[in-house]
């Protein structure tokens, strides 16, 4: 589901078709500026967890299903940045936990960066919350990578009664976990959502926000889709690997004048974005329905595939950088060495919409 392979993205040059039908401008609504968190699956938990990191003066906690160690696919850091590579990312923090470096090293690393100012202080997270799931049926993520980046947390003050950890508690594959939508819970197949008897939605939004009115048994609010491009650099999604539409789950009750609603933010993970599953990703995962009853806006930003061809200006170290599943960056590809930190392309990008959902300026 993540990057299978360095051989494989190596070998796969070719997007999957399809284009982006026509979408509207972001636009605003009255968020609670205190109540604003992100979760993912996969990639997008690493992409939750680099948000998170970045951003922790905002988000005030994060969801991180199957992935997510900050800077797992790091090879050195210096006072310039990051040097990433992918066969670190598809052994070390994929298949290899042995390979992994101790969480103080990553402790250390986010230390540093915040110190350089590329990331908020490190003193944000230790006021968080966090919920973490690997599955004991996961044969994509080593369960020891989402160890560790808990054990990173803890080192940088998250609290322990602030925690909700299901350590291979559920024979779940490599998947965001349903009660009852997906492909038998031990998958590790497409769509990567699993049904389990488990309720990951309301695990999540309960260990971020606290208790949560019941589930809506019907959708009170609608679906927006909305222009991604003009958060790409000089409006070009392709080769940052943002797909053209994003999508926003709006209760009826926080278009209500005057409602103060809160922000969630969920990122798919490899082969989950629109443009390879369509809507199946953003409407089954139950998240809404939770969200619905208890005025949470939910953002669904959307990733793409990077193939040579989406590159302007042709280099010989393109297929390199190409990112053939549909993956958030999370090993540096599209020449982003700035992907960990707030000026990443794409933390940029997800930052700049929940600002624009929050009626604020950059």
């Amino acid at each position: 589901m993540l990057l299978r392979t360095l051989s494989l993205a190596l070998g796969l040059g070719l997007a999957l078709g399809g284009t982006a039908s026509a979408a509207d401008r972001l636009g605003s609504y009255r968020i609670d500026p205190a109540q604003i968190s992100v979760s993912g699956i996969s990639s997008g938990a690493f992409m939750a967890n680099q948000l998170h990191i970045a951003h922790s003066a905002t988000f005030m906690g994060a969801g991180l299903v199957a992935g997510g160690l900050y800077g797992c696919a790091v090879m050195t850091a210096d006072e310039k940045g990051v040097r990433p590579l992918a066969s670190i990312a598809t052994g070390a923090c994929m298949s290899a936990p042995a390979l992994l470096q101790p969480a103080t090293t990553y402790a250390e690393r986010i230390r540093r960066f915040a110190a350089q100012g590329w990331i908020d202080p490190v003193e944000g997270l230790g006021r968080s919350r966090l919920y973490a799931f690997t599955g004991k049926a996961d044969r994509v993520v080593n369960p020891e990578t989402v160890r560790r980046g808990v054990e990173v947390y803890g080192l940088l003050g998250l609290p322990t009664a602030a925690l909700s950890f299901s350590d291979e508690a559920i024979d779940a594959g490599h998947a965001w976990v349903t009660q009852a939508y997906g492909v038998p819970c031990p998958d590790n197949r497409a769509p990567y959502i699993n049904a389990c008897e488990y309720d990951q939605a309301r695990m999540v939004l309960q260990t971020l926000y606290g208790p949560l009115q019941d589930r809506a048994t019907r959708l009170s609010g609608r679906f927006v889709a909305f222009d991604q491009t003009e958060f790409a650099p000089g409006g070009q999604a392709a080769p940052s690997g943002l797909w053209d539409t994003g999508h926003l789950y709006v209760p009826a009750a926080c278009e209500t004048e005057g409602a103060t609603c809160r922000l969630h933010v969920v990122l798919h993970g490899c082969k989950q974005s629109a443009q390879e599953l369509g809507d199946t990703f953003y409407r089954h995962v139950g998240v809404n329905e939770w969200a619905d009853s208890n005025r949470i806006l939910v953002l669904y930003p959307q990733a793409r595939t990077v193939n040579v061809n989406d590159f302007p200006t042709p280099r010989l170290t393109d297929i390199f950088n190409i990112n053939p599943e549909g993956c958030w960056n999370w090993w540096g590809y599209a020449y982003d060495t700035r992907y960990l930190f707030k000026d990443g392309v794409q933390v940029k990008a997800i930052w700049q919409m929940v600002q624009r959902l929050a009626g604020r300026s950059d």
